[in-house]
């Protein structure tokens, strides 16, 4: 007669002894591999970063400074445009020459 087992369906039963089982560590294998190589796309992007970040730094502090010698010279255009138009009478002149002449 066939032996009855007194296991039901749901019981977990243990394909294996659990002394045989071996527990590799995280990054071995095929996750380690995929650690690896996430790990070097994240420095190879990085590093494109850091060079695309590096070139914009690099071109906005060279607009800065056309810029800047942009509002010089807008400045020092404005100021010789204000003396020319003093000397040819078609501004009021200063309030010192005002003060001079009256």
């Amino acid at each position: 007669m066939a032996k009855k087992d007194s296991r039901s369906v749901t019981d977990i039963v243990a394909f294996q002894p659990t002394a045989n089982v071996t527990v590799l560590p995280p990054d071995s294998g095929v996750v380690g591999q995929f650690l690896d190589d996430t790990r070097n796309m994240l420095k190879a992007r990085a590093m494109r970063m850091s060079g695309l970040l590096k070139r914009i730094n690099e071109s906005g502090q060279r607009t800065e400074q056309l810029l800047r010698q942009a509002a010089e010279r807008m400045e020092s255009a404005e100021a010789a445009l204000g003396a020319q138009f003093r000397s040819e009478g078609l501004l009021p002149g200063n309030d010192e020459d005002q003060e001079a002449e009256g």
